[in-house]
């Protein structure tokens, strides 16, 4: 049996930016997503503003022929974020694709700025309570981390608009 060199070794790798959100109780704010569900990280793109979408969704960017939403993961979560526009990034990320879509479907694009750091799982963390995300239900999980917290997106509910 032949694996995929490429998938083995993104297995157990995660990839943690900072939210652009004031420090809760001393300690910084980090968004995790594992490395498979990072596609493409832009430069420079246009995001073109959307008429009637939700606050959280900044607009359109295209990629790879096709238009993704720009998602603020602060503003969906309910954070007040900070306005931070000098090195900004476009990173393209992906929900786990259950049923047969349309390709880009199941997309988002996230504004993250550096550092972003790919660590190799297990990392020492712990769960706590995320009582300070006013909507729990589109995170998975939030952990302490020895450089604050991890905040666990989930996917799924935030593009199927659950919030």
């Amino acid at each position: 049996m032949q694996i995929n060199e490429e998938a083995a070794a993104s297995q157990g790798r995660v990839l943690i930016f900072p939210a652009q959100v004031p420090k809760v109780a001393d300690r910084e704010v980090h968004f995790l997503f594992s490395l498979r569900q990072m596609e493409d990280i832009l430069m420079d793109a246009a995001v073109r503003p959307v008429p009637f979408s939700p606050a959280y969704v900044e607009g359109i960017a295209r990629w790879r022929n096709f238009a993704l939403p720009v998602v603020s993961l602060e503003k969906c979560l309910g954070l007040s974020s900070l306005e931070v526009r000098s090195h900004q990034r476009l990173m393209v990320v992906r929900a786990p694709q259950k049923t047969a879509v349309l390709p880009g479907a199941n997309r988002i694009m996230l504004r993250v700025v550096p550092p972003i750091q790919m660590l190799t799982l297990p990392i020492d963390c712990s769960p706590v309570s995320d009582g300070w995300i006013c909507e729990p239900n589109l995170t998975r999980a939030v952990y302490k981390w020895q450089n604050g917290f991890l905040v666990v997106a989930h996917l799924e509910h935030i593009l199927q608009g659950d919030n």
